[in-house]
């Protein structure tokens, strides 16, 4: 796991638990990170949510459903969603990332497309 996406992960938790209390109840507020597997990949993640103690990012591996539009070409892929009831979420941004990519620009911008759907 690279110090780069650690460091977006991080960012993007904080970030999301900053405005925690301030949407409804029952609203699920997604931002997923998915990545292709690879040997060692699941326990690479579950280590990295441990040690940032990630609170709300889901780190997922595999395929993505088809709405989120994820490019197989990607080392990751960074899905934001509007908050609401399952099922009624719209996709705001996507983010297509090869790991060489990920530089503190991108991580910026990611985190300012999510800051856009957080309730203000």
């Amino acid at each position: 796991m690279s110090d780069p996406l650690a460091s977006l992960v991080k960012k993007i938790d904080d970030t999301v638990h900053a405005a925690s209390g301030k949407y409804v109840p029952g609203q699920k507020l997604g931002v997923f990170v998915i990545m292709p597997d690879s040997p060692g990949l699941a326990d690479q993640l579950r280590g990295l949510a441990k040690s940032e103690s990630l609170r709300h990012v889901n780190l997922a591996i595999g395929a993505a459903p088809p709405r989120y539009e994820v490019n197989p070409a990607a080392d990751m892929t960074v899905v934001i969603y509007t908050p609401g009831r399952p099922g009624q979420n719209v996709v705001r941004a996507n983010f297509a990332v090869r790991e060489c990519q990920l530089d503190e620009t991108m991580s910026d911008e990611i985190v300012a497309a999510l800051a856009n759907v957080l309730p203000k």
